[in-house]
């Protein structure tokens, strides 16, 4: 498929909303991420990146893309990713036209700010605009600019994981000797405000065993059911002392629920099992949740606590170099205070963190996110592009010292 030559973000951002970028993880038959990703490095290569695809999965990869200073400057990662959920509403991004600022009819959108399409507020618009800006970046400037743009982020992030690999493996090969990022600007839509935090969270499968008996005489077997009540009562205390704790100032508390129960055969027959999967939300800061739950659910015997998947909660900094160059850009192309926020949700921003790189989120405005009409600004997307047109200069046309790196 041809790349179009365009710098204007709106243009690039239905290009990419065209694309089906359909997570096959989430969606049996999705598409994946190869033609987006494909497209999104030879648009970068045309402009002077050193533009490759990562990822053990040839099917599914990522785009690394970087812009050489001229040396001394501090290195800056825009990050984002490629792939979207599912969808059967208006603008599937299936190729078909309908993420092109239309309606399921075909008919132009009422709203001409509006760009309309599964993907285009989540998050094909960031996308356009961190391309835009650091293609039309200063020549001359001294840093660095990484873009590292994931697949599998509405997943399992397989593909941040691999980005950051590959940005280490950059940075100790012995020909290149990549400078490591000094900070990372994800690009989640945040409404152009700044997410200095956001939650971590961690899924469990919770297994209760018991004995099976007919139901006529339950007293000679051992109801797993009843056993994963005890859980239940467990957890949702868990839920109160979780409210009760200390609030973060910009997330609240953190979280518990049951996701799904399932267990027992029929009626007539005492269940021999019972599990729970369990979703918690976690703070910046807290303690090991694994931990935690089999401290709560001890009482009811659980056979089995299992680890499904955990991932880290994430906390900038607000005086850091990179948050203080959002903020900054973002006062200085709106002419209005930044907010700073908190959320609830959880992001790639949140490995780029425990990858000891300071990071923080801005992005577009829209609505819609993983919801049957999904939209964005384009309004906002341009605003974006200034924003990170600012950052970029600032954090990278200088050169670094100690005292300045983070």
């Amino acid at each position: 498929m041809s790349v179009q030559s365009t710098d204007d973000v709106a243009a690039l951002t239905r290009r990419l909303v065209e694309v089906d970028a359909t997570n096959p993880s989430l969606v049996a038959g999705g598409a994946g991420e190869r033609e987006i990703a494909v497209i999104i490095a030879e648009w970068l290569a045309g402009r002077g990146f050193e533009a490759r695809l990562v990822g053990a999965d040839a099917a599914r990869p990522s785009v690394l893309a970087r812009r050489r200073g001229t040396g001394g400057g501090r290195t800056l990662l825009l990050a984002g990713h490629l792939d979207t959920v599912g969808g059967t509403g208006t603008g599937t991004g299936t190729g078909t036209g309908k993420g092109n600022g239309t309606g399921a009819d075909g008919a132009a959108h009422a709203d001409p700010d509006r760009i309309v399409g599964r993907g285009a507020y989540d998050m094909a618009g960031g996308l356009a605009a961190a391309m835009i800006a650091a293609a039309d970046a200063p020549r001359d400037l001294v840093g660095d600019v990484v873009l590292a743009f994931a697949a599998d982020e509405e997943f399992g992030s397989s593909g941040m994981e691999e980005l950051l690999a590959a940005i280490d493996a950059d940075e100790t090969h012995a020909e290149s000797a990549d400078r490591r990022p000094d900070g990372a600007v994800v690009l989640e839509p945040t409404d152009l405000e700044v997410t200095l935090a956001h939650r971590g969270f961690a899924w469990y499968r919770v297994e209760y065993e018991g004995v099976a008996a007919h139901g006529s005489q339950p007293e000679l077997g051992v109801d797993a059911i009843d056993r994963a009540l005890d859980g239940l009562v467990a957890l949702r205390a868990l839920g109160a002392e979780l409210d009760a704790r200390s609030r973060h100032p910009l997330l609240g508390s953190g979280s518990v629920r049951v996701a799904a129960v399932e267990g027992g055969t029929d009626a007539a027959t005492v269940a021999d099992r019972c599990e729970l999967v369990v979703e918690r939300r976690t703070l910046p800061g807290d303690a090991d949740p694994m931990a935690e739950l089999q401290r709560v659910l001890a009482a009811s015997r659980p056979a089995r606590v299992v680890a499904l998947v955990a991932r880290p909660a994430m906390e900038a900094d607000a005086t850091s170099r990179i948050a203080r160059a959002v903020l900054d850009a973002v006062e200085g192309v709106t002419g209005a205070t930044a907010v700073r926020r908190g959320d609830p949700w959880w992001t790639d921003a949140g490995l780029i963190a425990a990858a000891d790189i300071p990071v923080v989120l801005v992005g577009p405005s829209g609505g819609g996110a993983h919801a049957d009409e999904e939209w964005v600004s384009v309004a906002s997307l341009e605003t974006l592009v200034a924003v990170i047109g600012r950052v970029i200069r600032d954090f990278c046309g200088e050169p670094d010292t100690a005292a300045s790196a983070r």
